[in-house]
């Protein structure tokens, strides 16, 4: 294809360049073809999500930190919860409380701070998961009313919202 003073070299002659992929040659003008423009909104919409995906998967692993230590945490958390539901018995401490029986902790202070994290842990990822799931729901919806700067103004936000997140693991 040879561009020629604003015009394009095709195969039946020269003609101006087409407004987007949207559109096709259809008796000598540029027609938007709903099929394909629907297709090109579909795409953006399915980017935009994975954005948003990619966005919270990263703020997930900043969160979670080593997956075997979210397994260790876990498991930790798992009985502190039951060694709290058996009224914290001082002859059963769990192996995995009595590790953080230090500087001065008790079994029970232990289990209560072993069980705070955990909740704290789960309410970040929840609340990661509302944001994610929100944020494609409304890009999905800004999409579907052909409002594409909307749905990217939606991603915008809902980055900016999980980079202000406190996360740590």
């Amino acid at each position: 294809m040879k561009v020629i003073q604003e015009l394009h070299q095709y195969e039946d002659g020269l003609r101006s360049p087409s407004p987007s992929s949207a559109h096709i040659w259809e008796d000598g003008t540029w027609v938007l073809s709903e099929e394909s423009a629907a297709e090109l909104l579909h795409q953006e919409a399915e980017r935009l999500c994975a954005k948003v995906d990619a966005a919270t998967d990263s703020a997930r692993r900043t969160l979670a930190g080593d997956p075997l230590r979210a397994l260790e945490y876990q498991q930790a958390a798992l009985e502190a919860q039951a060694f709290k539901d058996q009224g914290y018995p001082k002859k059963l401490v769990p192996l995995s409380v009595s590790a953080w029986v230090v500087k001065g902790r008790t079994a029970k202070q232990a289990a209560d701070q072993i069980l705070a994290k955990a909740a704290e842990f789960e309410a970040n990822l929840l609340a990661l998961r509302e944001l994610r799931l929100k944020a494609k729901a409304q890009i999905r919806a800004h999409i579907a009313k052909g409002k594409a700067d909307l749905a990217s103004q939606a991603v915008d936000d809902v980055l900016a919202t999980i980079r202000a997140l406190p996360l740590r693991a």
